[in-house]
């Protein structure tokens, strides 16, 4: 009998240890989540009394909301309802986070940028951009659907603040490109992915075979990757010095 119980505990830990293999070949990206959080806090002494002192809470809740995201969508026993025609549902989970993420952005860069005038619009645009979500709510349930148009035009403006920011350091002759500023690396980072980012969401929701035709959530993850790189070389790289 004990011999029986073995030989079924190896089959169950050789199937779960597959299972666990497949969801890696499946979720590839995930990782580099946790491997950006880790050099985070490895660096932490570098900006813990800056603008971004926060960011290794933000990168902790991606992580973890993109698993937590990721195994709802994958495994119904995580799923928030009862109903299971509503199992695989995850996108509140998404929706609250990006408010949150922009939310965090958004005032970042009101810091950074000095421009009074800059700052003003920083503001005034930030609120029409969470604002967009309130509005959206009215038009789509937010916990059946990502909220595509309003995640989008948040994205759009994130760019256009990390464009206010580069104008704002050229006006006051600060050089552009610098390879020690952890803030330069997050900036390029989220202008790179932040930019095409919109259009293959909208592409995803309203052109379903076009998404499905060029593998753009292949893209998607291979940019999510180029990302999260990219920021993890700003931290290897930022000193505290250099930070602004």
């Amino acid at each position: 009998m004990e011999v029986q119980d073995h030989h079924q505990k190896q089959i169950f830990n050789s199937k779960m240890f597959q299972e666990f293999l497949d969801f890696l070949g499946e979720h590839y990206f995930i990782p580099i989540y946790f491997v950006t959080l880790v050099v985070s806090l490895f660096k932490y002494r570098g900006y813990f009394d800056t603008v971004l002192k926060y960011y290794p809470m933000l990168i902790a809740y991606t992580f973890f909301n993109e698993l937590l995201g990721t195994l709802v969508r994958t495994y119904p026993s995580f799923s928030f309802f009862k109903n299971l025609s509503y199992s695989s549902y995850n996108q509140i989970i998404y929706n609250i986070y990006f408010v949150i993420f922009l939310i965090f952005f958004y005032s970042v860069y009101w810091q950074l940028i000095l421009d009074k005038s800059y700052k003003k619009y920083v503001k005034l645009i930030s609120f029409i951009s969470i604002f967009s979500f309130v509005i959206s709510c009215i038009f789509q349930n937010p916990f059946e659907t990502d909220l595509f148009y309003s995640v989008s035009i948040g994205s759009w403006v994130l760019v256009l603040f990390i464009g206010l920011y580069f104008i704002d350091k050229h006006k006051r002759n600060k050089k552009l490109v610098q390879p020690n500023n952890l803030v330069f690396w997050l900036s390029i980072a989220l202008l790179v992915f932040y930019s095409i980012f919109p259009i293959l969401f909208l592409i995803g929701y309203l052109d379903y075979y076009t998404w499905e035709k060029y593998s753009l959530r292949t893209v998607l993850k291979i940019l999510i990757i180029v990302m999260y790189g990219l920021i993890i070389i700003g931290f290897v790289k930022g000193k505290r010095r250099a930070f602004e």
